[in-house]
């Protein structure tokens, strides 16, 4: 006979035994699919702080990108002064006696084909693409070092927006009188198509060269093997090659460029002080010398002792 309440032979489980099988093999479903989530593998494999920090890095520099390229409507009406300043370049230069950026571009125009391309290709790369890569791998392998260099390229950029306002100058591809010639039009990607975002008399200070001598230092100090040190050492003399050759600055451009990078450093490291300063301890007194213990004498304890 059945007991009461026993469940009858060939009977379904009760729903809670199934509810319990299904929470007793939950953790692994869920340890599986965590396991080979793909979101979940990238946070592990590369990000040492998870998507929260990287999504916020991102949005940082986004919401930046978009106050710096606002200041290019600055740039409008500003084309008189901006050309008056080129030629003040130019003549600076010939009082110094470092005005060779047309002998140079004679010099690349009559080199072999790839030479120009090399010189087009890092221009057009340097400062967004190679820039935005290498901060990426700095971020995922070298994390400690990230928010410095990100710092630095802000108070870089700060600074160059101030002397674009304060000093516009247009780029000598625009100097056509002297013979220079725009070699980006040459290829596919020139400056017409990309004209909506630059602002064309950004040359002084030359922030091309300052990222790159940024990143080369960097590189310089991060990488491990040789063979990738020597790169990023060789990397912002390729830069300063490329952005002369190709008529889009000058050579005291670079040196302003160079100038603003010093600038950024000296500002982000004063700032990290003051903010990491800790107070000086104050004023602790001495501590008053322990009393020594005091022993009666012969006399006193024979008199306590009566």
């Amino acid at each position: 006979m059945r007991r009461p309440g026993s469940p009858v032979r060939g009977t379904a489980p009760a729903p809670a035994a199934d509810s319990q099988r299904v929470r007793r093999l939950s953790p692994t479903v869920t340890a599986q699919l965590h396991r080979y989530n793909p979101l979940a593998f990238v946070s592990r494999r590369f990000l040492p702080k998870g998507w929260p920090d990287f999504i916020k890095q991102l949005l940082i520099f986004a919401l930046f990108d978009v106050a710096y390229e606002g200041s290019r409507a600055l740039a409008e009406g500003q084309r008189i002064p901006a050309f008056r300043h080129a030629r003040d370049v130019v003549d600076a230069e010939k009082t110094l006696g470092i005005f060779h950026e047309l002998n140079l571009q004679h010099w690349v125009l009559g080199a072999p084909d790839i030479v120009l391309s090399v010189a087009n290709w890092t221009y057009f790369n340097c400062q967004f693409t190679i820039s935005f890569v290498f901060l990426v791998w700095v971020y995922c392998r070298r994390n400690d070092s990230y928010y410095f260099i990100r710092n630095v390229v802000i108070a870089a950029d700060f600074i160059g927006v101030i002397g674009y306002i304060t000093y516009p100058t247009a780029p000598p591809r625009m100097l056509t009188e002297y013979g220079f010639v725009d070699t980006l039009n040459k290829t596919a990607v020139n400056h017409d198509t990309v004209s909506a975002l630059a602002n064309p008399y950004s040359a002084m200070p030359s922030l091309h060269t300052c990222y790159a001598l940024l990143i080369g230092v960097s590189g310089v100090l991060l990488a491990r093997h040789a063979i990738t040190k020597a790169v990023w050492a060789l990397y912002p003399g390729l830069v300063v090659f490329s952005i002369i050759s190709t008529a889009n600055h000058f050579i005291l451009d670079a040196v302003g460029g160079a100038t603003t990078l010093l600038l950024a450093l000296t500002l982000v490291c004063s700032v990290t002080f003051i903010l990491r300063r800790r107070p000086l301890p104050l004023h602790v007194p001495a501590a008053p010398a322990p009393m020594l213990p005091q022993y009666a004498t012969a006399g006193e304890t024979s008199s306590a002792a009566a």
